[in-house]
């Protein structure tokens, strides 16, 4: 029998993802051609990068073909479970897909330093290495991680350390390795001569996938996409913690399975108290520690649990509706009781299960390898989010601004090298319009309608950095100009109604000028918000615009998955700001 999964929101909202080398795709169609580009020379340059493709996902990946064929399917299938289980299969989706890039081993991953602005993992102890890059963009969401698995390190060996990087690609969890003591000296010390010197001393550690990484991302964003609200965090990461360790065949999934390490986690950390996390205390990183462990164990129980289902149903349902934590944490009822069921929960056989389904409702993915040239888009793309923002002040700033000065070099050096190609000059547009330098923007914006005058992407890049340019100018020349900027994202959303790029352009256009948006804006950035839900940044200018229209409770149920949602963005405190001129709400 089905389980329900309890996800209280006032108004569900599709969603989308973007694939990360063409324009957004929505679920649904699947468009595996790159789009735009174009390739003069009579030989092509192939990479050994290639793009899967599903009806809900889009993977790229430099690893074996056959690791990247059942990567993208598991992720179809998961896709799947979690429709079922939120009843949402065959709903119309008009969302765009998720974009997953797979990277190398941990060292790779970790010298791209993508900061995390919208999503954070933890706060974990170290020893939980963060192998997961997410983030929720404007249009679409993307993930990343590690190619291989991780080895987490609980005790550090005294010895010869265990390599970082373990074979976990396969979708396997080994079993926990813990090393045992070497003999030791007539002084107890460890003989700097002896053997062992050369291997792991009393080590304990165990292999994480990188897949259970992925699907724990995966199914954190499938609920703040298709079913945004107010989540505590330590619920959204212990509801990806129960998909991590999925299983899934040709005609079915599991999950809820025990984690690797669980026992020794559990024993080496000790427990942690239901009463901290339930007020929060654990977001501070101090005190005893908090893992991804201690969330699947709280949200496993309260998940599979025929007593303690319905009480997290009232919980999620009251912080949905914009109660404080205190007065949400009164629908679980004792919290003696909880505590106690928390502590035993362990030792014994703990409930997993799978579901069935024919295999044609998840279909493969289509594959193709990727050209040099598009290859070398894929890190530019991920930085994207990354590189953008930077601190307003603190030592982070300056580290921050010298890392995007490099990122700009190299996209900049990149279209150089390929004046030809579009998505080259598209990146390059979009880069230097969103760090606000217009001319630049619009010099590779004009080099690709120079090839393409219908290239949706380049018109909007145009009439962006146009708009930038309008708000420097003299006031007499202003209204003009923006007109005239305006014009090239009019013919965009002409040229492609159904893109989201042009819908943003115009709503920002207004915002840069220091114009109140008109309703038509104001539409196309609601379609925005439908389309990428777990994005802060239209939902927080959707509610500006509906709070100025006196839409309270369309203002409330839009701002709230930002003003109390699981993690801190730039748009939080502008969100909650607004929540008292969008009135309290019931349970506020």
């Amino acid at each position: 029998m089905m389980r329900w999964l309890l996800v209280v929101v006032g108004a569900a909202l599709s969603l989308p993802a973007h694939a990360q080398l063409t324009a957004p795709v929505k679920n649904g169609e699947t468009t595996i051609t790159v789009t735009g580009t174009k390739i003069r020379d009579a030989k092509v340059e192939m990479s050994d990068w290639r793009m899967a493709e599903t009806p809900h996902v889009v993977v790229f990946s430099q690893g074996d073909e056959k690791d990247l064929i059942r990567t993208a399917h598991n992720l179809e299938k998961l896709h799947f479970l979690l429709s079922a289980l939120t009843g949402k299969v065959d709903e119309p989706d008009e969302t765009i897909k998720v974009a997953v890039t797979m990277i190398g081993d941990v060292g790779t991953f970790e010298q791209l330093r993508l900061t995390d602005l919208r999503w954070q993992y933890g706060p974990f102890p170290r020893a939980f290495a963060k192998t997961i890059y997410y983030d929720p963009r404007d249009e679409g969401s993307v993930l990343a991680t590690t190619q291989d698995g991780v080895n987490l390190v609980l005790r550090p060996s005294v010895g010869r350390p265990t390599n970082r990087n373990c074979d976990g690609g396969d979708g396997g969890f080994p079993p926990v390795t813990q090393i045992v003591v070497a003999p030791r000296g007539e002084l107890g010390e460890v003989d700097a001569n002896d053997a062992y010197m050369q291997m792991p001393v009393n080590e304990l550690a165990f292999c994480q996938s990188a897949e259970s990484r992925l699907y724990a991302g995966f199914a954190q964003n499938y609920l703040m996409t298709y079913s945004p609200a107010a989540y505590p965090r330590w619920f959204l990461q212990g509801f990806g913690e129960m998909f991590a360790t999925m299983a899934a065949g040709d005609d079915f999934v599991e999950y809820g399975q025990l984690p690797t390490g669980f026992f020794q986690v559990m024993e080496h950390f000790g427990g942690y108290p239901v009463s901290h996390i339930l007020d929060g205390r654990y977001l501070s990183g101090k005190g005893r520690a908090w893992t991804p462990y201690h969330a699947w164990r709280l949200s496993h129980l309260l998940y599979f649990s025929d007593e303690w289902k319905p009480r997290l149903r009232e919980y999620l349902d009251a912080l949905a509706r914009g109660a404080d934590l205190q007065s949400a944490a009164r629908a679980l009822g004792d919290p003696a009781a909880l505590q106690s069921a928390v502590t035993n929960y362990r030792g014994r056989k703990l409930q997993a299960e799978r579901m069935t389904f024919p295999a044609e409702r998840a279909p493969p993915p289509t594959v193709r390898r990727l050209t040099r040239a598009e290859a070398g888009l894929i890190r530019g793309r991920l930085e994207l989010g990354a590189r953008i923002e930077v601190p307003d002040a603190g030592p982070d700033r300056e580290r921050a601004l010298a890392r995007r000065t490099a990122w700009l070099d190299r996209l900049r050096a990149n279209a150089r090298q390929f004046p030809d190609l579009i998505e080259h000059q598209l990146l390059l547009a979009e880069a230097e319009c969103r760090t606000g330098n217009p001319e630049a923007c619009l010099g590779a914006a004009d080099r690709v309608i120079a090839q393409a005058p219908t290239e949706t992407r380049a018109l909007v890049w145009k009439g962006t950095a146009l708009t930038q340019l309008a708000a420097r100018a003299p006031q007499a020349e202003r209204r003009q100009r923006l007109e005239e900027a305006r014009s090239f994202i009019v013919k965009a959303n002409r040229q492609d109604p159904e893109s989201s790029l042009p819908l943003i352009a115009y709503h920002e256009s207004f915002a840069t000028a220091g114009e109140q948006a008109p309703d038509v804006a104001v539409e196309g950035l609601y379609k925005i918000v439908q389309s990428a839900p777990a994005a802060p940044g239209p939902r927080l200018k959707l509610g500006e615009e509906l709070v100025a229209r006196d839409l309270a409770a369309e203002a409330r149920r839009t701002l709230l998955p930002v003003a109390k949602g699981p993690f801190e963005t730039p748009e939080k405190p502008a969100a909650a700001a607004l929540l008292p001129k969008a009135g309290a709400g019931a349970g506020g």
